[in-house]
């Protein structure tokens, strides 16, 4: 997976666990796009200082998440929500195919997708 990609989801599961510090510079630099040297001069720091608290913030975030694994529950958890609705649309297919279905099952098929659909959404 991309680094950058990796990194943003991270930071939505873990950032707060990180110091108001640390947080602040990692959304300059991965949210506002701001350069370590933009960084470094905006807050008046060095820019060998701002580059060890992003790896600092890396480093952490990854540990976060070897420890609690919350990332990979979420992208299992996706996994079978789309498998879910892979099977509600054969399901649908084949009642409707085979002239078996009712508009209450049909219904309750919706009702299925709408909120394997939601859950996707969050």
């Amino acid at each position: 997976m991309n680094k950058l990609l990796e990194i943003t989801l991270l930071y939505d599961f873990y950032g707060e666990l990180l110091t108001p510090h640390q947080q602040n510079i990692y959304e300059l630099y991965y949210q506002n796009d701001l350069s370590l040297g933009e960084i470094s001069k905006n807050l008046k720091i060095s820019r060998q200082g701002v580059y060890d608290t992003l790896k600092r913030c890396e480093k952490s975030l990854y540990e976060y998440e070897e420890r609690l694994q919350l990332l990979q529950r979420f992208r299992t958890q996706k996994k079978l929500a789309e498998k879910i609705l892979i099977s509600t649309e054969k399901i649908k297919k084949h009642l409707i195919k085979e002239d078996h279905f009712t508009n209450e099952y049909l219904l309750e098929i919706q009702n299925i997708e709408k909120i394997i659909n939601q859950i996707l959404e969050q």
